[in-house]
């Protein structure tokens, strides 16, 4: 599977780019996003694990998004 989305037409370097994107977030603000989008955790589940109140869950999923967003933009 993973040599279709090489062969694909632009897709390597979306991947590139959205990589590089991840990696500008702060430690904290890319563990929740990388737990929800990934590993397809709740923001509960997530606060749990991680300690902290959903409130800051749903903040660093805000951030995130922002982020990619903007990052998008940019591009």
């Amino acid at each position: 599977m993973r040599r279709f989305w090489r062969k694909a037409s632009g897709v390597e370097a979306e991947l590139v780019r959205l990589e590089r994107r991840v990696r500008r977030m702060d430690a904290m603000t890319r563990a929740v996003f990388l737990m929800h989008r990934l590993d397809s955790l709740g923001y509960v589940e997530i606060a749990q694990r991680l300690g902290i109140a959903v409130g800051e869950v749903e903040r660093r999923m805000a951030e995130a998004m922002v982020a990619l967003v903007e990052a998008d933009a940019n591009d």
